[in-house]
């Protein structure tokens, strides 16, 4: 009875741990049936080491999805094309991209979503493809792998230049140089009083230049103030020499049209009396000559007279009283 009561309490806790596991299958798969997923498509150009089917996808570093299915597009062997499933409340906008990034020093690869606005629309299949494709991009990573062969050769250049540049006798330089440093040193040392002799005398020469130029400042200061005077003196006397050259110029501009006016009345004179200026030219012009001549030798006799008569007024009255040869002055 013993024996058969422990083979029924085994095939009773058999039978409820296989009910538990089949109860948990059913319960797992029915919230996989649950989840609403969506598919998409991304395309690279470079390798994606390091990624594999299951390898995480995530949208600004959440967890968003999974990686199901990486192949060669059969119609482009360059292109490398990973679908992922991605949790289907995730909007996926039309301005996302997909940049393959690796976890750590592990290498293992996953997908990282970026991008992405408010403003942007939904991301829809294209013409042709039954899942929506997302761009990709480049990661830090990719580019530093990419550039690493070059980069490595680069490296080689440069040391094999090195070993060229420390060879034995360029080392042999150095090492000459490396003593006469320590020479030099050595006899600066030796001679720091007399350098600090020099440094004082330096900065007392200093101080003395620096007074100098203040002294040649203050002058300069005391010149410029003179200089302003004369300046200020010299801008009156320009500005009073220019009203007397305008009033002047007032003058000078009346003068100028009081002569225009009297060459203009002139003109009207001689033009209303041409005939009679004709008459003067032809006959009277010559009797004013005749008559000037006839003046002037009046003028002259007048002349002889008056001087005879303030050499002798008596003759005037008495006539000539001395004898002799009368001669004329």
């Amino acid at each position: 009875m013993e024996t058969r009561a422990s083979y029924v309490v085994v095939g009773v806790f058999v039978f409820a741990m296989f009910a538990a596991g089949m109860g948990f299958v059913v319960w797992l798969g029915k919230v996989e049936l649950d989840r609403d997923v969506s598919t998409y498509v991304i395309e690279f150009e470079e390798q994606v080491t390091g990624l594999s089917v299951g390898s995480p996808v995530r949208y600004r570093g959440i967890p968003v999805g999974q990686v199901t299915d990486i192949a060669i597009d059969p119609d482009n062997i360059e292109i490398i094309r990973v679908r992922m499933e991605l949790d289907g409340k995730v909007p996926i906008k039309r301005d996302v991209y997909g940049v393959l990034e690796s976890q750590g020093l592990t290498g293992v690869g996953y997908i990282q979503l970026a991008g992405g606005s408010n403003d942007a629309p939904l991301l829809a299949a294209r013409p042709g493809d039954d899942v929506p494709v997302l761009e990709s991009r480049s990661s830090v990573l990719q580019e530093v792998a990419q550039a690493a062969p070059e980069i490595a050769s680069q490296l080689v250049v440069l040391v094999n230049r090195a070993n060229q540049l420390l060879n034995d006798g360029n080392r042999a330089s150095i090492e000459n140089t490396l003593k006469n440093l320590e020479s030099v040193s050595a006899i600066l040392a030796n001679r720091s009083t007399e350098i600090e002799e020099i440094i004082e005398n330096a900065h007392t020469t200093m101080l003395v230049l620096d007074h100098t130029v203040s002294q040649v400042s203050g002058d300069i200061a005391v010149m410029s103030e003179e200089i302003s005077q004369t300046m200020a003196t010299a801008r009156g006397t320009v500005s009073a020499v220019d009203a007397e050259i305008a009033v002047v110029s007032v003058d000078l501009r009346n003068t100028l049209q009081s002569v225009s006016k009297a060459s203009g009345e002139a003109a009207s004179l001689i033009s209303e009396n041409r005939e009679a200026v004709n008459d003067f030219a032809v006959t009277g012009l010559y009797e004013l000559t005749e008559f000037l001549v006839e003046g002037r030798q009046l003028m002259s006799d007048l002349d002889r007279l008056v001087r005879q008569v303030e050499a002798d007024p008596a003759r005037i009255l008495f006539g000539n009283r001395q004898k002799g040869v009368e001669t004329d002055r």
